[in-house]
């Protein structure tokens, strides 16, 4: 009987010993895309001579190239942000190529992102934004959430899986009113939905990094990261959504 407690106990090291190991893995890759992500939106912000762009209404725009690509050929962006998407996805457990893969679409992410980043804070620079830095702001936000969420369930080990269902509802919820949202142009109503995505995508925080450590079937570090990636840069884009909304005069 002491033997097999003696085993057990190894066992059990053994075990959390492994959880550890992965969990850096799993955040030391996460880390990385974000900053291959500031990398690429920071490249397409500031990179190249400025291009002149038509705004409407004779209202000409200086902006950076990349950005004026995105805009002027928004739809091949989409095309190039989903292929990286779902490239990662499909690598993610060939070693080697599967790290590659995900900092290559981290860094796509934010070039496909920097337009949104660039007119935000060109609103906030004409004083029309609820906040007068929105990019910034948000980016610090989302931070300070990913890290305080995070943390908790690390600290206190409690385990979120029951949320997954009610999280998976939400999702398609957020993603039917978001496509509803295109038909009805309404300040509160776009507002609203920010604000849920906001909950929603904390709340995922909390349930994938539950996951990570209760389920022990776990082995796919590269995938780990990227839905931590997700979850962080949806909730920073629907902090942003708040932050640069118009202010009321």
């Amino acid at each position: 009987m002491n033997q097999y407690s003696r085993s057990y106990g190894a066992a059990q090291v053994r075990s959390a010993e492994s959880v550890a190991s992965y969990l850096r893995r799993v955040y030391l890759l996460f880390t990385g895309g974000v900053f291959f992500a500031i990398a690429g939106a920071l490249a397409a912000l500031y990179l190249g001579e400025p291009a002149v762009i038509r705004a409407g209404r004779g209202v000409t725009l200086e902006v950076p190239p990349l950005v004026a690509f995105g805009m002027q050929h928004w739809l091949m962006m989409i095309v190039i942000y989903l292929g990286a998407f779902f490239a990662a996805s499909a690598l993610r457990w060939r070693p080697g190529i599967n790290v590659a893969a995900l900092f290559g679409y981290t860094t796509i992410t934010g070039v496909f992102l920097a337009p949104t980043l660039f007119f935000a804070q060109l609103m906030a620079s004409q004083g029309a934004t609820l906040d007068a830095s929105p990019v910034r702001d948000a980016f610090l936000l989302t931070g300070l959430a990913f890290t305080g969420l995070s943390g908790y369930v690390l600290v206190t080990r409690k385990n979120f899986s029951f949320m997954g269902a009610a999280l998976n509802m939400g999702l398609w919820v957020i993603i039917g009113a978001s496509f509803l949202g295109i038909f009805l142009h309404s300040a509160v109503f776009h507002l609203a939905i920010a604000s849920v995505g906001v909950l929603l995508f904390s709340g995922y925080i909390l349930y994938d990094t539950s996951r990570l450590l209760h389920d022990r079937s776990q082995n796919d570090a590269v995938g780990a990261a990227l839905g931590l990636f997700l979850n962080v840069v949806n909730l920073f884009l629907f902090l942003l959504r708040i932050l640069s909304s118009s202010r009321e005069r």
